[in-house]
């Protein structure tokens, strides 16, 4: 995804439920307060999912990604990232345990 659309809808997203302004959000990035959004994308490859959605929220000084995806057994999960740090704190969701148990092989 490009980084100015990616930022685009990002922006977008945060304007429609009353979140930081875009001057506010580029401040946090200077600040090193939030990793750029090509960064948490870059996090969340390496979960077996599709992004649907990505939210960002700021709570007593503290920034958090959550990430609505799609699993490979087409339930939706949620993920929360530390936007400072792209540690993920928290993940909800149905069976989540085909996250980290491989796809059974094919027989032919």
């Amino acid at each position: 995804m490009n980084r100015a659309l990616g930022l685009f809808a990002l922006l977008c997203s945060l304007a429609a439920h009353g979140e930081p302004s875009e001057a506010q959000l580029q401040q946090a990035v200077i600040e090193g307060r939030v990793k750029p959004f090509h960064e948490v994308m870059a996090a969340a490859a390496h979960l077996p999912g599709r992004v649907l959605r990505v939210d960002l929220s700021e709570q007593d000084g503290l920034w958090l990604y959550e990430l609505r995806m799609i699993d490979r057994e087409n339930s939706v999960i949620k993920v929360g990232y530390r936007a400072d740090t792209l540690e993920m704190v928290w993940l909800k969701g149905h069976h989540l345990e085909h996250l980290f148990i491989p796809p059974a092989p094919v027989a032919e």
